[in-house]
């Protein structure tokens, strides 16, 4: 099992940053196009069995970009609002659809 520093986290998350920064020239805005995604949880990652296998229908878990969205800019917005563990979902599922905005897996 693998194991990562705060401070690692940090300068990745820096480097993520410079990336944008880079490409996406003063403060433009990044297009998303997916709304609605599949959540799956981490315990599943190593399930390479057909998702239908290993996911019953009521477990089945839909993930919304804008709600994402709405409630990350009340974190910025709101200064006494603390981060939560459900922000990190909400931050990874827009970095992953940047990813596959600029780097698509089809």
């Amino acid at each position: 099992m693998g194991s990562i520093k705060v401070s690692e986290l940090k300068v990745l998350f820096e480097k993520i940053i410079e990336k944008l920064e880079t490409e996406y020239v003063d403060d433009n805005e990044l297009e998303l196009k997916t709304i609605i995604y599949r959540l799956i949880p981490t315990e599943k990652w190593d399930k390479f069995d057909k998702p239908e296998d290993w996911f019953s229908a009521s477990e089945i878990m839909q993930g919304d970009l804008q709600d994402d969205l709405t409630e990350l800019r009340k974190l910025i917005s709101e200064k006494d609002r603390i981060a939560t563990f459900v922000d990190f979902d909400r931050l990874a599922s827009i970095l992953r659809e940047i990813s596959q905005v600029e780097n698509p897996i089809d």
